[in-house]
């Protein structure tokens, strides 16, 4: 989840480095140069936000390792079972 969030941030970061260069009508060097910058700069961000974000759902999930103490065994006395008519 970390390397996706990073890449999908780190992507849209370049597109938008690109589209500004292009707006303001920047050389290609120096577009390039910011746009591979931001691409890097995004992915770290990114990748930072994704793993903040794993630890907070992993906090949050309850151990299901651990069967629960009452709904783990059924009652083995047949005198417990009652009959409805």
């Amino acid at each position: 989840m970390a390397r996706l969030c990073g890449v999908c941030c780190g992507l849209v970061v370049f597109s938008a480095m690109i589209l500004r260069g292009l707006a303001v009508g920047n050389t290609p060097q120096v577009i390039i140069l910011r746009a591979v910058t931001g691409l890097f700069a995004g992915l770290v961000l990114g990748c930072v936000v994704g793993w903040l974000g794993m630890i907070l759902i992993r906090d949050q999930l309850p151990d299901l390792s651990e069967p629960e103490p009452e709904a783990a065994t059924p009652p083995n006395d047949p005198s417990a079972i009652q009959t409805v008519y």
